[in-house]
């Protein structure tokens, strides 16, 4: 490869993940059982036996060159002399080494700005209509200004806006309104600023979901159930981070003294509700882990009750055959 030689590739694919951070970042791993942790990284562990998993993305490895390539995205050449730097130097050989080339500039941040609404919101409202989102919890979302509809390259797109504790926009994401599972943050959004939906009084209860329409979801099931007021409680998506918007929201709403984790229903989702229940011990927060009775997330539970109680509906032309 251009670069680097065959010896110092294969020096570099000798070092294992765990040893890389004993090396380098000795103070952010913890013990936790038979594996390791890393504090920041909270979706990252590492066996024993340096076998290591990046469980929100569902990449595993072992060795510290796969990791940097694929969760880092370190250049693969730059991950090589990195990792052979650390190890105490690379490999010489009488083959050729090319000089690196001079990293690019990074990008200034970009101010975050929403997209511009279309005139209408009829495919966002057809596609969450869709996936069973109750109309009321639809029709308020869209009265608070945290879900609209925007065109993106010609195609329509649910807008699902994060907010600061005053209720101003400061982030946000799109979601395609059709099967091409088209998903994107809006640029500039900051990810501490969360998509929730705010309860009607103050609240001491949150429901915390992974995404806006789980969230809408738990909302609708309130509703459609009658279990309580669905307004009752406080609503919030995650938005693909582990704990920092949940950690954001709790200073918006410090009345908040219940946290119930809605996450999803498979690996990362139930290692990630672990992980945010270690990060809550201590703070003297009451944490409920319900996860959805139903499927992989609680949209999946939502769209199982409907199709059930529609089952069991009768219309109004069996109606009108039994009168005759």
């Amino acid at each position: 490869m251009a670069g680097v030689t065959k010896e110092e590739i294969a020096r570099a694919k000798e070092l294992d993940l765990l040893t890389y951070f004993k090396l380098v970042e000795p103070g952010n791993l913890k013990l936790v059982g038979k594996e390791y942790r890393h504090k920041v990284h909270s979706s990252l562990t590492i066996s024993k036996d340096s076998l290591w998993c990046w469980h929100c993305i569902g990449l595993r490895g072992r060795t510290a060159l796969k990791y940097l390539i694929d969760v880092e995205k370190v250049p693969y050449v730059e991950a090589v002399r990195k990792i052979n730097r650390i190890q105490g130097g690379v490999v010489h050989s009488s083959q050729p080494v090319s000089l690196p080339q001079p990293r690019a500039e990074p990008e200034a941040p970009r101010d975050f700005k929403l997209p511009e609404p279309d005139t209408n919101s009829y495919s966002a409202m057809a596609y969450l209509r869709w996936r069973c989102i109750h109309p009321n919890v639809l029709a308020f979302c869209r009265k608070e200004g945290i879900l609209y509809q925007t065109s993106f390259k010609n195609h329509p797109n649910c807008v699902f806006v994060g907010r600061d504790g005053e209720g101003v926009a400061k982030g946000g994401s799109l979601r395609g309104c059709t099967q091409l599972q088209f998903r994107r943050d809006i640029p500039g959004s900051k990810k501490i600023y969360p998509f929730y939906i705010q309860a009607s009084t103050k609240a001491d209860t949150v429901e915390v979901y992974e995404a806006p329409i789980d969230a809408m979801s738990g909302a609708s099931l309130k509703l459609i159930q009658h279990t309580r007021s669905w307004r009752s409680v406080h609503y919030l998506a995650l938005g693909g981070t582990d704990y920092a918007a949940l950690d954001a929201f709790l200073k918006y709403f410090p009345s908040v003294r219940k946290i119930v984790l809605c996450l999803d229903n498979d690996n990362a989702g139930r290692t990630r509700t672990q992980d945010i229940i270690a990060h809550l011990a201590g703070s003297g927060k009451a944490v409920e882990d319900r996860p959805p009775p139903v499927g992989k997330d609680y949209n999946d539970t939502l769209v199982q009750y409907m199709q059930e109680y529609r089952a069991h509906c009768i219309s109004m032309d069996d109606i009108l055959e039994e009168t005759r």
